[in-house]
């Protein structure tokens, strides 16, 4: 238990390294298997270790004269240096803010350029990052760079932890004061600075803890980035705050070998961890039978599944495959949360249960109608139970009108209570917006998520995104219910479509083009193409299209009755995502209304001859196709000598090239960590 005199995280710290100072508080697996042990240094670390480690940090920075309340960017990778470097800001009273390394030193100078938003907005007093950054920053900087970074001190982790003389001082930390700041980019793509204050924090902290029924010696596997909320608050935080230990790999090292994370769990005996839905959707797709049988989950209590919608049904086949290794049918737990509430402020105890409803009434009137779990696909809806709100926290579903709906009906959710962070630093007209929202009946503020839901028997359901919504004739549509029955197309890429409202004028009967016709709003599909059927275009177009193009309208028509009056067929990674591997809704509706993007194989209207609009074949060479490849899926032009694990920070994107290109070759690719694309192009003319 956490005694309630603990007013801030740094005395919780503090308090279990005094209790159990020899006990393990994170774990790191340096090459997501093997505890760490380079260059002499242990792999793991115990309380009275990251205790000591902090006040060392934190001396070194009041040596620099970095005052309480200052920021100082962290851009390090998973490891036990950014546990030191963060809990050293935090014991000095300094705002860590946590950021994505670069992708590479070859990628330096881009990376740069798109952090120079979040460098203007944070204002940081220092930066800590890797010895190969600080090296690149320090020697290397492009000249049209140099100004910019002049009045920012620059060290490596190495260097800060290497100081090792001075007496800490420790400052006064009330629980008012600001702990950190999480940094995220919205919608709009302007990065905001959220000020996780230490009384939100202990208040998240503590329901995360008995939701996840988080115990004392408990372990969890983290291999979320932990410059991203739902590794950092909920993965190491809520391990150390519980007084339980983190066994850490980096998300190379799950994605590369989805294995690693089960086995982890089974290894070390591990009670908990955190995933995004994709997680689970890769282990089914990448984990072999025999694979399973080397698994034990049985030591499982809880996995939070969150950090975007989690559908019923994926969820639900992949309790039943490992239930086969003694996952237990209430330990993958659906949750809700956002950055601006820490991490979490609901989630269902009990596992998976579903709400069966009838769709057309949720469309078109926005309220529950229930139907039998048996009633055909295309009149029901199956929404994922979230679980009630936590204890302190108010949920409020917010009508039009400002006013709160009744059960059953949707709008916009609003949340209150401890939990939901100080606001946006330095930024105090995006605070007012969006955080001290007023609701009729209520006096305190609450935060408006953007998110639709609805509230039954007092328990959570997500419906969607306020910005993704499509409303066409006065009917809401939700782009995530549509493109889930287009998965069913099996010529279509999974996870690469969406749906979405188009302002494109659409040809009149006899017209040809988007210039000419209705402009009145109407539904459009984006859809990318199995590789190994646009091998050969002309064939595609002569004979496959018009197949594909029908499915597609009857699909959408009998399951909404409505015409997707557009549709675009585009090749593999045309569609851009984020590094979880979510679609980038916003992002690609303006793409694609500007027709600012490549990769279109053919743009159909539902008046348009199939022949209309044919696009010329391109057959590039094995390499410039690969290169031109990496360069969608990565947003980086590669270099092909250069280990493709290294070239991005994301993950997750690697996969997705991989997973592409084994599709468009319709082969298996060996990834090891010094795989070259010329390696990968080398594997393909073996073939």
């Amino acid at each position: 238990m956490i005694p309630d005199k603990f007013t801030n995280i740094v005395e919780v710290a503090r308090q279990r390294a005094a209790e159990h100072p020899d006990r393990d508080c994170v774990i790191f697996l340096e090459d997501g298997e093997n505890q760490a042990v380079s260059n002499g240094a242990s792999g793991s670390m115990n309380y009275q270790e990251n205790d000591k480690a902090a006040r060392q940090v934190a001396t070194a920075l009041q040596k620099r004269e970095i005052a309480k309340g200052e920021r100082v960017l962290v851009i390090l990778p998973n490891s036990l240096e950014f546990v030191k470097v963060f809990y050293g800001c935090l014991y000095g009273g300094i705002l860590a803010v946590p950021l994505s390394e670069p992708a590479s030193p070859q990628n330096m100078t881009a990376y740069l350029e798109t952090f120079l938003p979040t460098l203007k907005a944070s204002k940081p007093s220092l930066l800590i990052a890797t010895t190969s950054m600080v090296d690149f920053l320090r020697n290397q900087l492009p000249p049209e760079l140099e100004k910019v970074f002049a009045g920012l001190a620059i060290a490596s982790d190495k260097e800060i932890l290497a100081e090792t003389d001075g007496e800490f001082s420790a400052p006064e930390i009330n629980a008012a004061d600001t702990a950190y700041l999480q940094f995220t980019s919205g919608s709009t793509g302007t990065p905001k600075g959220i000020m996780i204050g230490h009384s939100n924090l202990m208040a998240n902290l503590e329901e995360a803890r008995k939701f996840m029924q988080l115990e004392e010696k408990n372990g969890t596997v983290v291999w979320l980035p932990l410059f991203h909320d739902f590794g950092l608050a909920a993965g190491l935080m809520g391990a150390l705050y519980s007084g339980g230990f983190v066994v850490l790999m980096t998300p190379a090292h799950f994605i590369r070998k989805p294995l690693r994370w089960l086995t982890a769990i089974s290894k070390y005996n591990c009670a908990h961890s955190y995933v995004p839905p994709f997680a689970l959707d890769l282990c089914m797709k990448k984990i072999s039978v025999d694979e399973l049988q080397q698994l034990d989950l049985s030591c499982l209590v809880s996995v939070t599944d969150g950090s975007e919608p989690v559908h019923y049904l994926p969820t639900k086949k992949f309790n039943e495959r490992f239930a086969k290794c003694g996952l237990k049918p209430d330990v993958i737990r659906p949750g809700f949360g956002m950055a601006e509430i820490v991490i979490m402020f609901s989630g269902c105890k009990t596992g998976l249960k579903g709400l069966c409803i009838d769709r057309h009434v949720l469309e078109t009137k926005g309220r529950v109608k229930l139907l039998d779990e048996n009633a055909p696909d295309t009149d029901k809806k199956m929404l994922v139970n979230l679980g009630s709100q936590m204890d302190g926290h108010e949920i409020v579903i917010k009508g039009t009108e400002n006013q709160p709906l009744q059960e059953g009906e949707v709008g916009e959710l609003m949340v209150s209570g401890p939990s939901v962070a100080q606001g946006y630093y330095d930024n105090i007209q995006a605070t007012e917006e969006i955080f001290q929202q007023k609701i009729k009946g209520k006096e305190q503020p609450f935060l408006a998520t953007g998110d639709t839901a609805l509230l039954w028997n007092d328990e959570l359901y997500f419906t969607g995104r306020i910005k993704d919504i499509i409303i066409i004739r006065g009917r809401n549509y939700y782009p995530q219910d549509i493109e889930l029955v287009l998965s069913e197309v099996e010529e279509l890429r999974p996870g690469c479509l969406m749906a979405y409202a188009s302002e494109t004028q659409v040809p009149a009967a006899g017209e040809t083009g988007s210039s000419a016709g209705d402009e009145a709003e109407h539904l459009a599909v984006a859809m990318e193409v199995r590789a190994d059927l646009i091998k050969d275009m002309e064939l595609f177009r002569k004979y496959v299209l018009a197949t594909i193009d029908q499915k597609i309208i009857e699909l959408v028509g009998e399951h909404f009755q409505i015409l997707p009056s557009e549709r675009l067929y585009l090749e593999p990674g045309t569609i851009t995502k984020t590094s979880s591997g979510k679609i980038k809704h916003l992002r690609n509706r303006q793409l694609f209304l500007e027709e600012n993007f490549d990769g279109l194989i053919e743009r159909m209207f539902s008046s348009q001859d199939d022949d209309d609009s044919a696009v010329e074949e391109k057959t590039p060479s094995l390499e410039a196709d690969l290169v031109a490849l990496f360069k969608k899926v990565v947003s980086i032009v590669p270099d092909l000598d250069q280990p493709i694990l290294e070239s991005s920070a994301d993950s997750v994107v690697i996969v997705e090239f991989v997973d592409q290109v084994e599709t468009k070759y319709a082969q298996s690719i060996e990834v090891e960590d010094n795989t070259t694309l010329s390696d990968i192009i080398g594997q393909i003319k073996l073939s």
